[in-house]
């Protein structure tokens, strides 16, 4: 059994990793005292501790004090170190995978034995309590599964999925925000093209999408209604989603996400 001294091990100091640990310790109250990281590149994992307040472990010793070791590395280099670690990992350890694409299957493969492990795809909005995780299972007791999601639901919306349609919940949670910052960098250049300013281009964007995303969580309508709440007859809305859809916006998104989904399938074969 484990000497449980932290309730995360999170494996990567990346974007993902740093997202995670901060969403945790700010918004799920999991004190920095309970979250040890580790990363292969010792100037970030000092950056990790030095920005977050947590202490920095070597692999071995993150794996067998840790309730639940979160694998937040690259999906190129999860295969290595599953295998780094397999001789650390037990039966009972639990591990929470990030990395896109790769299948429970691969993850048990690379550690030469089955061990209970969630899937979940999140998204960088967790840093600030918003974020979305779809998550799917194997071999982990549903105390377990509900502890986790449990803490996890204070930083993002958590909804299971089969293990099949984590492909297009990356797609969709994980690559979403940045179609939609793509969309608000957009925006921003044609605001700063009109001769706006770029601190009230860059706020105009960022309320335009905050507020619409409020408008959406604290409604039960369907954004098919909400969007015709704004478009009045003969008016400026109608005229420009129009142009939109002569243009066929909704194909050009339909293919995009059908692009990162197809590309989640490539990094689990």
């Amino acid at each position: 059994m484990h000497e449980d001294k932290f309730i995360f091990g999170i494996i990567g100091c990346g974007n993902i990793g740093y997202a995670i640990t901060k969403g945790l310790t700010k918004y799920a109250n999991i004190p920095a005292a309970f979250i040890c990281a580790n990363d292969i590149d010792q100037s970030k994992a000092e950056t990790f501790k030095k920005q977050l307040g947590i202490q920095i472990l070597s692999l071995s010793d993150l794996v067998k004090k840790s309730r639940f070791i979160i694998l937040a590395v690259k999906p190129k280099d999860i295969s290595a170190l599953c295998r780094n670690i397999s001789s650390f990992v037990e039966n009972s350890s639990i591990v929470i995978s990030v990395a896109a694409g790769i299948k429970i299957e691969s993850l048990n493969k690379n550690f030469g034995k089955k061990i209970p492990t969630i899937r979940m795809m999140p998204n960088l909005a967790v840093e600030y309590g918003k974020g979305l995780i779809g998550y799917c299972s194997e071999n982990v007791p549903e105390s377990d599964v509900k502890d986790i999601v449990g803490i996890f639901s204070k930083i993002a919306f958590c909804f299971p999925v089969r293990e099949n349609e984590m492909f297009l919940v990356t797609a969709v949670a994980g690559s979403g925000p940045g179609f939609l910052f793509y969309v608000a960098e957009l925006i921003y250049k044609f605001l700063i093209k009109k001769n706006f300013s770029e601190e009230i281009s860059r706020k105009v964007v960022a309320y335009l999408f905050e507020g619409t995303g409020l408008m959406l969580s604290n409604s039960e309508a369907k954004p098919s209604v909400l969007k015709e709440r704004v478009c009045s007859p003969a008016g400026t809305t109608i005229a420009g989603i129009s142009k939109l859809t002569e243009n066929n916006l909704d194909l050009i998104l339909e293919m995009a996400f059908e692009a990162a989904e197809k590309r989640a399938i490539e990094l689990s074969k």
